[in-house]
């Protein structure tokens, strides 16, 4: 009875502590429609910490046309503060970027992607995967695509209440986005970088645990023996 209750306990534990931790998580993805640009994506930090690069380096990486993702853009100074979102591509979206929020409000770096829709990307925070973005491994053709969304010629967009990233990627993009613009090097194209995502109220940890304990005393009350009653 004890084992069986504090397994459930740790379980319980366990899995609020997890959706309390959150992730680095691309928030938005960019292909162009027309020319070579704009091609980038933006990362979503959604825990509660603040990331600082210097001891977590951030590393993108590339899978061409299925081939085995290799390092394409890495960063290991500057932080980014719990809720806030950093955009990495092409020099254009910057610009806009600086146009909507103002000159440096969002967290831009400067990257010349030549990522086509068929190339995966991977995401890495200090040596560990934290979303992929496509299928490592695998040439889709053109793109992955399913119900009107694309990996190709759009601005797409983490679907709401999707908080965590996908470490083994996706074959089908609408199961996490959704279209923003079908013309992405047009006016209003970029529609939606540098806002970060509502995020979902997760418990502080203390919290979780306060939580965890009391649902462990009501598993507990409801299967002790009732008086008179024998087991």
């Amino acid at each position: 009875m004890k084992k069986s209750l504090w397994t459930m306990f740790a379980i319980f534990a366990v899995t609020l502590t997890s959706q309390a931790s959150g992730a680095l998580v691309i928030s938005q993805y960019v292909e162009t429609n027309s020319g070579s640009t704009p091609k980038g994506i933006e990362l979503w930090n959604s825990s509660l910490d603040d990331i600082d690069f210097a001891t977590s380096p951030l590393v993108i990486l590339k899978g061409t046309n299925g081939a085995v993702p290799s390092s394409d853009f890495s960063l290991d100074t500057g932080l980014l503060a719990a809720g806030d979102v950093m955009v990495v591509g092409t020099s254009d979206i910057g610009t806009y970027l600086d146009s909507a929020f103002g000159a440096g409000v969002i967290h831009f770096q400067d990257e010349p992607f030549t990522f086509n829709g068929d190339d995966a990307l991977v995401v890495q925070l200090g040596g560990v995967t934290t979303d992929m973005f496509g299928k490592a491994g695998s040439d889709p053709g053109a793109a992955w695509s399913g119900s009107d969304v694309s990996t190709a010629n759009l601005n797409i967009a983490l679907l709401d209440g999707i908080t965590t990233g996908n470490p083994g990627g996706f074959i089908d993009p609408s199961t996490r986005f959704s279209v923003i613009s079908t013309d992405p090097s047009g006016a209003g194209g970029l529609a939606g970088f540098g806002l970060a995502p509502t995020a979902v109220a997760v418990p502080e940890p203390s919290t979780v645990m306060a939580i965890a304990c009391i649902a462990a005393i009501g598993i507990w009350r409801a299967r002790r023996p009732k008086p008179g009653v024998s087991s």
